[in-house]
């Protein structure tokens, strides 16, 4: 199979060499690149698109003298600003002080409004030298004005610090975090060499928003198995309301392995948080993969779950990237297939997945590295994972960064990343046809 790779490095480099927000002015509804933002830097996070047509899009941003702060975004489709708004302050509700926010995900509810999930640096522990974070939940309307939230203070004072990955949305009204603690002590780990780094958990809530309903650590794992040195929750998805599935990475020996390495983990959990099992792990003993996105398969594509990291070719946790690492999994969570993205060369880190329903497949977002940073690559598969085509987005001297893709109902793809211009980060959002081409 011949791979087509598309370089659209000199189409974007017209607007890519000056601290404007230029469009694409020869861009039309069809396809378009648009800019969005204001003084100081802006990235793009993860974006929502609505039934409407509309987007949704959260960001971070920093402006001069300021701290970094949460940034809502909604534009019409074909990509005007609609609205922007930012959120967050200098004090939690408590009155302590919030160095910067770290927003990781955003998530749409049964009831059409959207949770914000953000984490709350608050700096550093003198004791142990490592970065204290807390989290919060803001609910928006589509309006985008505040309509509920809560900030979670490290599990009642009990645990010092923990960084969320993502959260979901139950049918309840209710929401699960899933993420990591550096604060190794929160899960009874058997003594490892080196040292346990890092404990995995997820939390769920009321629909209050509020009272914590259940909280489960190390995927269920117990005292006396072979533990893991570090690890975290990407996702969890609601199978029923009496039952969850959590798809994570870690370091925990597998049967009959020797090293620890890093593998894909799924594991599902009772409604109220008592661990059930673990589903087989993906991976390769002779590389560390780690996990970065999963997203359900539509019934018209098979159904199921397909899960997006990156392998990396040493044993060593410093290394960000390598090729890209992919597992297949049934609605049961059996894996049906997993291994690298073929016809795919460069060193990779994996953003993000989408199923492609147009053309029986997915779209796989990268950040492929470059002697001046990285380069926002778009991949799509066929149902077998293998690459049909890809397209580089970037500039050659610049550093850009993919944050969300997907796919229009035509089979028109939207892409939105960070863009560097001259000295500032820009969230840019991207529409091209279903070949990835700035083209009708």
């Amino acid at each position: 199979m011949k791979l087509r790779l598309i370089n659209i490095f000199w189409l974007l480099l017209p607007f890519l060499s000056c601290d404007t927000k230029k469009d694409f002015e020869e861009g039309t509804k069809n396809y378009f690149v648009k800019y969005f933002g204001e003084d100081g830097d802006q990235q793009a996070i993860d974006m929502v698109v609505n039934e409407d047509g509309t987007i949704m899009i959260l960001g971070n941003t920093s402006m001069p003298g300021a701290s970094q702060r949460i940034l809502m975004i909604k534009t019409d489709a074909e990509g005007n600003l609609l609205w922007q708004k930012k959120f967050g302050s200098d004090v939690d509700l408590l009155g302590r002080e919030v160095i910067a926010e770290y927003p990781q995900d955003l998530e749409p509810t049964s009831d059409g409004n959207f949770l914000i999930l953000s984490n709350m640096y608050r700096g550093v522990d003198v004791a142990t030298n490592e970065d204290i974070y807390d989290f919060k939940v803001i609910k928006i309307n589509p309006q985008g004005d505040s309509i509920g939230g809560m900030e979670f203070g490290n599990n009642a004072e009990k645990w010092s610090t923990q960084f969320v990955r993502s959260i979901t949305a139950l049918s309840s009204g209710g929401f699960i975090v899933t993420g990591n603690s550096t604060d190794e002590s929160i899960a009874a780990d058997p003594q490892l060499t080196p040292p346990d780094q890092e404990d995995m958990f997820a939390i769920g809530f009321e629909s209050d928003l509020k009272t914590v309903a259940w909280t489960t650590l190390e995927l269920g794992a117990s005292v006396g198995t072979t533990g893991e040195h570090f690890g975290s929750g990407i996702k969890v998805f609601e199978a029923s309301p009496n039952e969850y599935y959590m798809f994570s990475y870690s370091d925990r020996q597998l049967i009959g392995e020797t090293d620890f390495e890093s593998n894909f983990e799924v594991s599902n959990f009772s409604g109220n948080g008592i661990p059930l099992g673990f589903s087989d792990n993906a991976g390769r003993e002779t590389s560390w993969e780690i996990l970065a996105s999963v997203c359900k398969v539509p019934g018209v594509l098979g159904g199921g779950y397909y899960e997006l990291g990156t392998s990396i070719p040493t044993s060593t946790i410093t290394n960000t990237v390598g090729q890209l690492y992919f597992c297949k999994r049934n609605e049961n969570l059996n894996k049906q297939s997993e291994g690298t993205i073929s016809s795919i060369s460069g060193q990779f880190t994996a953003t993000t997945v989408a199923p492609s329903v147009f053309s029986d497949g997915f779209l796989i977002l990268a950040n492929e590295k470059t002697t001046a940073g990285t380069t926002i690559r778009l991949i799509k598969t066929n149902l077998n994972s293998e690459a049909l085509w890809s397209v580089n987005m970037g500039s050659f001297d610049k550093s850009s960064s993919g944050a969300s893709v997907a796919e229009l109902p035509d089979g028109r793809i939207m892409i939105l990343g960070t863009i560097e211009l001259e000295t500032q980060d820009k969230i840019g959002l991207m529409k091209v046809n279903s070949q990835g081409e700035f083209l009708n």
